[in-house]
């Protein structure tokens, strides 16, 4: 994977809630996503998956930083405060994601995938 989640920040707070990612190689974002994991009553992990962030069509290079924040914004290129590139992205999410104890970031990149219309039922 050309990707690596680095942090988690702001947890629980809808505005400032981030995750940042590095790249480890150059690469596109597509195909990449990231959700979240629930939990069933008894602290198992369920089968649901409520948040679901999918990249897009994006090119990033090498030690790119790559942030994820929970709230709406324009997808933007530009600096860390340190100066080294990064990508900013918006969730669009009217709520916080990662605001409870034991939850977990998924990373996968799919490396292919395919549809199907249901049809409308009558």
């Amino acid at each position: 994977m050309d990707l690596t989640v680095v942090s988690v920040g702001g947890q629980g707070d809808q505005k400032g809630e981030y995750v940042a990612l590095r790249a480890k190689e150059d690469c596109n974002l597509s195909g990449y996503m990231i959700f979240d994991e629930t939990y069933k009553n008894d602290g198992s992990a369920s089968n649901k998956h409520r948040h679901v962030f999918i990249f897009p069509n994006w090119t990033v290079k090498k030690d790119e930083y790559i942030f994820l924040f929970t709230r709406s914004g324009k997808n933007e290129r530009g600096m860390t405060q340190k100066q080294t590139p990064a990508s900013y992205f918006y969730w669009g999410l009217k709520s916080s994601v990662w605001n409870e104890g034991g939850d977990k970031v998924h990373l996968i990149k799919t490396a292919s995938a395919t549809a199907f219309k249901v049809p409308s039922v009558a």
